[in-house]
């Protein structure tokens, strides 16, 4: 069973979002193309007014779409979205574009939002797929955003009062650059409390701050176990890092194979700890207090995987029902099959009742486990392809991660 509060379920290759709870089924926002990658963001509340609580770039229309108490807006931003990120107060939102359906990179366009004026300004940065967080400067307090960039691997801090006061014309912004960075970074996070930032490369969890308005190194994590992470999020309750390792095999078409280890960073001190999980694809995952649930593709069969982040350990292995037309071994997993949608699954934690709800892709089913592992299905009229994404509405908890998932 649901709980009162709304899960958001969006089919991004249909265009439409659904908000579903115990007593209702209903389209929130209809032709509207989420940016799959940038995920949606959870929204901070502001000082006054109502309540903003979830945001995301539509791809399609090239807007950043949110919502709040009793309504939806829309503000114009560029695209093809890649990732968005806000500040602390939850005012700023900035969004970066990446590839789209280009093979090469071609796009050098920021947005920041600001969403008590309804406004944006954009301006240009350097080709790529720019990561984007929002920290404090260590010096000054000042809000910067901060992108990481790839190939060469970089990270460049600019103010956020000078992205704001930017002219018409998508004029260029540059700021401070710190080039030693690995140039395969996938995966940022930042510790709005200390203003760590974290990113995810083939070295460990590389961890900066800016001071001054320069960006600085403070060391690099090994990662507790072998291979590495391609995505993070903050733990709320406990203010750590948290990611899935992923080993093994480097073919992507031994996907079965890989290993699959979930770990919590602690980014002030890099104490860690690390939970073995079964092989398959696991990627992205969900979190509440004191624990995780991961969804885990095999072709022997799919679980949802349950940790006790406080023990370090799994706590519950649920079987779930197969999707149709799963990944295909000696195949790479993110590509179409014979014309298909790549399949896969998202995944959501209930803050009130702890039911976890994972999606079933192509088949537009929402598998909720309660917790005695007892599974019923919600039915959408779309198939949600690509396993679509879920976001359970603020249950009132602290939101710390300001980065979109």
């Amino acid at each position: 069973m649901l709980s009162s509060l709304p899960l958001l379920a969006a089919d991004h290759r249909a265009g439409i979002v659904y908000e579903i709870d115990d007593a209702h089924r209903r389209v929130a926002v209809a032709d509207v193309w989420l940016a799959e990658h940038a995920g949606i963001l959870r929204l901070p509340s502001l000082p006054s007014g109502a309540p903003d609580r979830w945001a995301f770039a539509d791809d399609r229309g090239g807007a950043l779409v949110v919502a709040g108490a009793d309504a939806v807006r829309r503000i114009p931003v560029a695209i093809p979205a890649e990732h968005l990120a806000c500040d602390p107060s939850g005012r700023y939102v900035v969004v970066t574009t990446g590839l789209g359906m280009n093979e090469e990179p071609w796009s050098d366009l920021v947005s920041v939002v600001d969403l008590a004026t309804d406004s944006s300004v954009r301006f240009r940065v350097r080709t790529g797929e720019p990561g984007v967080v929002v920290v404090p400067d260590q010096s000054s307090g000042a809000p910067m955003i901060v992108l990481r960039h790839r190939e060469p691997g970089a990270l460049e801090s600019l103010p956020l009062s000078d992205a704001l006061a930017t002219g018409p014309h998508a004029p260029v912004l540059r700021g401070a650059l710190l080039d030693d960075l690995a140039p395969d970074g996938h995966g940022d996070v930042v510790d709005p409390s200390t203003g760590i930032l974290g990113v995810a490369t083939s070295r460990g969890l590389e961890r900066f701050v800016v001071h001054g308005g320069l960006p600085r190194a403070i060391g690099v994590v090994p990662w507790p176990a072998a291979g590495r992470a391609y995505y993070l999020r903050l733990a709320g309750d406990t203010g750590r890092v948290t990611g899935i390792v992923r080993g093994g095999p480097s073919d992507p078409g031994a996907w079965p194979e890989w290993t699959n280890t979930f770990v919590e960073i602690d980014l002030a001190t890099g104490a860690s700890a690390a939970v073995p999980l079964p092989p398959g694809l696991a990627f992205r995952f969900a979190l509440g207090t004191g624990t995780a649930a991961v969804s885990v593709i095999h072709p022997a069969g799919d679980t949802v995987v349950v940790v006790d982040r406080e023990s370090s350990r799994i706590s519950r292995t649920v079987p779930i029902p197969p999707m149709s037309h799963p990944p295909l071994p000696g195949r790479m997993p993110w590509d179409a099959v014979d014309g298909r949608a790549a399949q896969r699954r998202a995944i959501a934690i209930d803050p009130q009742s702890s039911t976890i709800a994972v999606t079933s892709g192509g088949d537009g089913a929402i598998h909720l486990i309660d917790a005695d592992d007892g599974i019923s299905t919600v039915v959408l009229d779309t198939p949600l392809d690509e396993g679509g994404h879920l976001l359970w509405a603020d249950g009132g908890e602290r939101i710390d991660d300001l980065v979109g998932r």
